[in-house]
């Protein structure tokens, strides 16, 4: 009797070390956000550097670059007259999506590609919004200064997480579900109204007559 309640103790204290092992490693996999970079300076979308932080460890980093920017490119970056997008895709988990922001190229072109990026988190982690800033707000000619031409660019970005602990005020949000609501139902009763178009005019132009006449009298 002794030995088998001595083997439930044992049993036991096993299970709770599992768990305790499989909810710490849950945890730390849940805080784990992959960022990947990516700018529209040959035309198309291409990531420049890759980064994994830790929402609960890490609010401000220096990105690798994996690339560069030559004398020609930057050349003709300066000449056509066009915006600087950035894009920055994040993967938490099963969760993935984007965000994106533009400036101004010549902003981009007078730092020589440094700049700053501001990530912002939601409560529940998920990332609804991204800044870039130069530290300039005008963009000047002279100070696009050309490079010599066996010389680079480099990318020097530094990046923050602005973190919101607060999440919608209860008025907030009872006035979006109301509004979310009222959308899905118009969007119904649209498409169960299954009259000819010419019904539904008349049905309209007439509750429209109506209107305007209880206003005229």
């Amino acid at each position: 009797m002794m030995l088998e309640h001595k083997n439930i103790i044992v049993r036991s204290l096993i299970l709770f070390l599992q768990l305790s092992i499989v909810l710490a490693f849950a945890d730390t996999n849940d805080d784990l956000v992959s960022l990947n970079f990516e700018d529209n300076i040959e035309g198309k979308f291409l990531s420049f550097s890759k980064l994994n932080i830790r929402l609960s460890r890490q609010s401000n980093a220096d990105l690798t670059p994996t690339r560069t920017i030559s004398s020609s490119q930057y050349e003709r970056l300066s000449i056509n007259n066009q915006y600087y997008t950035l894009k920055v895709h994040f993967k938490r988990g099963t969760v993935q999506d984007h965000v994106m922001t533009s400036v101004p190229m010549c902003l981009v072109l007078q730092t020589h590609f440094h700049y700053n990026v501001t990530l912002f988190v939601s409560e529940n982690g998920y990332i609804p919004a991204v800044q870039l800033t130069t530290g300039n707000s005008t963009c000047n000619p002279s100070n696009i200064k050309g490079l010599d031409e066996k010389q680079e660019s480099t990318y020097k970005v530094s990046m923050r997480l602005q973190l919101n602990e607060v999440g919608p005020q209860p008025e907030i949000q009872q006035f979006l579900d109301k509004l979310k609501k009222q959308q899905e139902a118009k969007l119904n009763a649209q498409d169960n109204d299954n009259r000819p178009f010419i019904l539904k005019y008349v049905s309209r132009n007439s509750a429209l007559k109506l209107l305007l006449k209880d206003q005229t009298v």
